[in-house]
């Protein structure tokens, strides 16, 4: 008996269908029927055959490392660990690489702006009582005639109602003043957080209030890749090849982005230019799995 037999014949023991265990593992249903007939060239890749066994065997609630030790000549062997480590390092080095000059200025940048946004609002509070100083000398230069004519100074009501026009002004300047900073806290409030994450599944929240979002990914090799809405609909499926590297996906009408993949050590996922960072804890010889949910920011 084959790996694929065995693998069917507990199906067939639970009476699932190959629909139902594609719902599960979230795989092709021509790679579990390949993987039935034991015919692996379909695969996208030997550690994609070992990772898609797996996520078989244990949808049919058998023990996938008695598997691979049962049928250890028929199955590829494990990516070896040295590799691995090396993917990783390389990852690490360029994901350095990445960050430009630009990006590192930003947090100057926006300090420097802000600084002139408040010395701008507080020399537009004091003009009004420089001009209020100037007219005041103007009026009594112009109303005392030459001689010894002395006219009185103007009533204290219409003083009153020039510094309640002054004063009603300021307020309006100050709205104005204050707009340049909303817009500076609206373009940094947005965020992405790991919320959880177990067995190689990890969940995030993004918030934003953008209207446009889109999901970036780059790749330095070769690497299987899944890409689905909530509601199950494929935005990507197939091999990502470093040349055809970085994927875009526009993601904006969605609420929860699902992405399902192998080979952690040379995958970088951005959302809107924040870089999905994957959990300390990953293993790198399994396939992950990513839920993304899309909120919006509080007005």
């Amino acid at each position: 008996m084959q790996i694929g037999e065995r693998l069917k014949e507990a199906r067939l023991e639970k009476g699932l269908t190959l629909e139902e265990i594609q719902k599960k593992t979230k795989i092709q249903t021509r790679h579990l029927q390949a993987i039935e007939k034991g015919d692996f060239s379909l695969m996208p890749g030997s550690f994609y055959t070992r990772a898609f066994i797996k996520e078989y065997a244990l949808a049919v609630g058998l023990n996938p490392e008695e598997l691979f030790n049962e049928f250890k000549d028929e199955v590829p062997p494990p990516v070896e660990e040295s590799s691995i480590q090396y993917v990783q390092r390389s990852r690490r080095n360029s994901s350095t690489k990445k960050n430009s000059p630009f990006v590192s200025l930003l947090p100057t940048i926006f300090v420097f702006i802000l600084i002139l946004g408040v010395a701008f609002v507080i020399w537009l509070t004091f003009l009004p009582n420089e001009d209020e100083g100037q007219d005041t000398g103007n009026d009594v230069g112009t109303e005392q005639p030459a001689g010894d004519q002395v006219n009185l100074p103007p009533d204290s009501d219409e003083s009153d109602g020039d510094d309640d026009d002054t004063e009603s002004d300021q307020p309006e300047e100050n709205e104005e003043d204050e707009e340049p900073e909303t817009d500076e806290q609206e373009e940094i409030e947005a965020s992405l957080t790991l919320v959880e994450y177990n067995d190689n599944e990890s969940n995030y929240e993004f918030i934003t209030n953008d209207e446009e979002i889109q999901l970036v990914i780059e790749t330095t090799g070769r690497n299987w890749l899944e890409v689905e809405g909530e509601a199950g609909n494929s935005l990507y499926y197939g091999t990502l090849e470093s040349s055809a590297s970085p994927l875009e996906i526009d993601v904006s009408e969605f609420e929860q982005v699902y992405l399902r993949f192998g080979e952690p050590g040379i995958i970088s996922i951005y959302i809107n230019d924040i870089e999905v960072e994957l959990a300390e804890e990953i293993s790198p010889s399994a396939v992950q799995r990513v839920w993304i949910t899309l909120l919006e920011t509080e007005e």
